[in-house]
């Protein structure tokens, strides 16, 4: 059923989301019918069950969800410094970017606030071994395209599967001072990079060399990481 909505609230497209029983109520259903449910973020659930806004205009969203509108269920992190980075087991802080090319290119930044007292500005575009962007944080905006498999998000945690027991991607916030990857498997321009279960970081530059990294901690770095 997420699929089928974007994997986000129907109306405003966040990523966050509740299940809306249209026709009949939650206390009155009988049959649990996915064509009377939808998705919901907790601000137009609640403004739903305040009879703010009708069943039809959610009824009316339902035929043509927000995420496929705009391509992508999203939402946002919490973050402000000192800010503290988790790669698996490994802890990263003061790193301006944890991969760097040696065409320059650079995955997984952390700028620094645009103002006093403002956020840290994380960005990062995780993809798939073909090429296709899974899941992109913009300066800690997050956006998962409608196409993916699955999307799980529950509290702090949001998971990518690209399969029943193949997972592309975990997340685990910190608010407001962290992040963890607790899992990942991506191809970045040529570069495997993979987040093991035992909390190892392994990168495969050009499909044979492998680096790996574990229990580590590293400050103040500009890369923590540079390949070819």
């Amino acid at each position: 059923m997420k699929f089928s909505f974007g994997f986000g609230c129907v109306i405003c497209g966040l990523a966050i989301t509740q299940y809306e029983h249209i026709d009949p109520t939650f206390p009155d259903a009988k049959v649990h019918d996915p064509k009377k449910i939808a998705l919901l973020c907790g601000h137009c659930h609640d403004q739903v069950t305040r009879r703010a806004w009708s069943k039809d205009y959610v009824l009316r969203a339902r035929s043509n969800p927000k995420t496929f509108q705009q391509g992508y269920a999203k939402d946002a992190f919490d973050f402000r410094d000192p800010f503290h980075l988790f790669v698996g087991d490994t802890h990263l802080q003061n790193v301006r970017c944890i991969v760097r090319k040696s065409s320059g290119d650079e995955w997984f930044t952390v700028e620094p606030p645009e103002a006093p007292e403002g956020p840290p500005r994380l960005s990062a575009k995780f993809f798939c071994s073909k090429g296709l962007l899974e899941l992109e944080v913009l300066q800690n905006e997050w956006f998962c395209p409608t196409g993916v498999w699955d999307l799980k998000v529950e509290g702090p945690v949001i998971e990518l599967w690209r399969a029943p027991r193949e997972i592309a991607l975990r997340l685990r916030a910190r608010p407001p001072h962290g992040l963890e990857i607790q899992r990942l498997k991506m191809l970045y321009k040529g570069t495997g990079i993979e987040v093991k279960s035992d909390g190892t970081t392994c990168l495969v530059v050009n499909g044979g060399t492998e680096i790996e990294m574990n229990t580590s901690d590293v400050t103040n770095a500009d890369a923590v990481f540079t390949v070819p």
